[in-house]
């Protein structure tokens, strides 16, 4: 889901760092995590701006420029940390496909949980930091591009095999769910008293899955 596509970590690497890869020691994967571990929750509290690489390497226990081993620059580290939260976060059984009404209904659904607090915090975050600082503005704009653009896909493939209503533009109907999604992502400021509630996360998944669905299977799930 959102910004799940990009590879801003292998942009713009210097040639040597494939070839050095195979010597990385498992000491300097350890260190990457606690890297990524101090950083988010630092930017969760302090946000983007309030966050520099010498007090996330510090946190981490590790000098400031060790921290540029593993990182090129803030702006990396930071969208590193918003696609590992929401890439990390279970939103969908696993087996389930992703561009079926009941699995992209429920995977929508799932921002509404309390569980996902982190990841709407961090999302709510990175918006205001692409406002600011033109580099985080061309990973989240090339990333969000990515996700509708991958979704779209796969639900012109769902309509294929009849499991999405064929009359809907997949490009249109993807960039809605993704704006749905955005929307959900600011919820402790829009609506703080539906997070967590049952009702509210069975009414966002049932509008996906209705918008999704061929209208023969609609017309039977209703009254």
């Amino acid at each position: 889901m959102p910004y799940g596509n990009d590879n801003s970590e292998r942009a713009g690497s210097p040639p040597a760092a494939k070839a050095r890869a195979p010597r990385r020691t498992s000491g300097g994967a350890a260190t990457r995590v606690r890297i990524l571990a101090s950083a988010e929750r630092l930017f969760a509290e302090r946000g983007f701006s309030g966050v520099s690489m010498p007090a996330i390497a510090a946190a981490a226990g590790i000098t400031a420029g060790a921290i540029y081993k593993h990182f090129q620059s803030k702006e990396q580290l930071f969208f590193s940390i918003v696609r590992r939260a929401v890439e990390a976060a279970p939103t969908v059984p696993e087996g389930e496909g992703l561009a079926g009404p009941a699995a992209l209904g429920r995977i929508v659904a799932a921002y509404t949980t309390r569980r996902l607090k982190r990841v709407r915090q961090l999302a709510v975050e990175i918006h205001y930091a692409a406002a600011q600082d033109a580099q985080v503005r061309r990973l989240l704009r090339s990333s969000l591009d990515g996700d509708i653009a991958g979704m779209a896909v796969q639900i012109a493939g769902a309509q294929s095999r009849g499991e999405i209503d064929a009359s809907i533009d997949p490009q249109l109907t993807a960039a809605a769910i993704m704006t749905l999604i955005m929307g959900l992502m600011h919820a402790e400021t829009l609506t703080p008293q539906l997070v967590g509630d049952a009702a509210w996360r069975d009414f966002i998944e049932a509008s996906v899955e209705k918008l999704l669905s061929p209208p023969t299977a609609a017309a039977r799930r209703s009254p």
